[in-house]
């Protein structure tokens, strides 16, 4: 017996489809500031941030989860909290098997996607989730810093060729620091608190903050020669 089902609706290459970068990862209060890391660190590369978050309500925010994952060539999925404690977290795994399939399902310019996954220690993912048994996962140990290194070393392979390199993770982190320490000035332009933000929000005043500093970039460059010497003012102190 056949069945009748509808078509799917067409869809088309996003025209920013070669930048846009999915974010699957834990959205509580304790992942923010990594959140917040990754996003600052995807476009400072040049890339753009996507994630569950565009959704405008609950009730429709796998469907928007699926165009969003259509509309973009790279994702970066952190497993880290898929187990916690006695209670799984599924969503991750999830969304990670959604843009796999999507990858080998979908339209013929999806076979291009590319995708990291993160873990808080390297190959802790395979206690639930053995049948990524030969993924090489990226470990941030729960840090900002560690989360910065990852993605950036993971973007840096796929900027174009005729683009400058990606700075290190260093001068990244830095850059990120300096925002942190500024946020509250660029919020303050458009009457909003930080930690009120919604993701657009944050999106908005941080991408301010980056044009702003890549036209003055004296403080940074100072802010970062500063902490490269450190180390070898230790040294001579000792």
């Amino acid at each position: 017996m056949k069945t009748r089902r509808p078509a799917p609706p067409r869809r088309r290459k996003h025209e920013q489809y070669d930048y846009n970068v999915f974010i699957n990862c834990p959205f509580d209060d304790k992942y923010k500031p990594l959140f917040h890391a990754m996003v600052f660190t995807i476009h400072h590369a040049g890339f753009i941030a996507r994630c569950a978050l565009e959704a405008s309500t609950q009730n429709y925010r796998f469907p928007r989860i699926l165009d969003i994952i259509g509309e973009c060539r790279y994702g970066i999925h952190d497993v880290s909290r898929s187990v916690s404690g006695q209670e799984p977290r599924n969503n991750m795994p999830l969304e990670l098997g959604v843009f796999i399939g999507c990858q080998y399902f979908g339209k013929s310019y999806d076979l291009e996607k590319e995708y990291l996954v993160l873990d808080t220690k390297a190959h802790e993912y395979k206690k639930y989730l053995t049948d990524l048994g030969g993924e090489d996962p990226s470990a941030h140990g729960d840090t900002v810093e560690g989360i910065i290194s990852s993605v950036r070393d993971w973007l840096s392979m796929r900027i174009p060729t005729n683009e400058e390199p990606l700075p290190g993770a260093d001068y990244m982190g830095t850059l990120y620091q300096i925002f942190l320490d500024q946020k509250e000035d660029f919020c303050d332009r458009y009457r909003l608190r930080f930690e009120k933000l919604t993701f657009p929000e944050y999106v908005k005043v941080m991408t301010d903050f980056l044009e702003e500093r890549h036209r003055d970039m004296d403080l940074v460059e100072e802010s970062y020669k500063q902490i490269i010497e450190q180390p070898e003012e230790a040294e001579l102190d000792e």
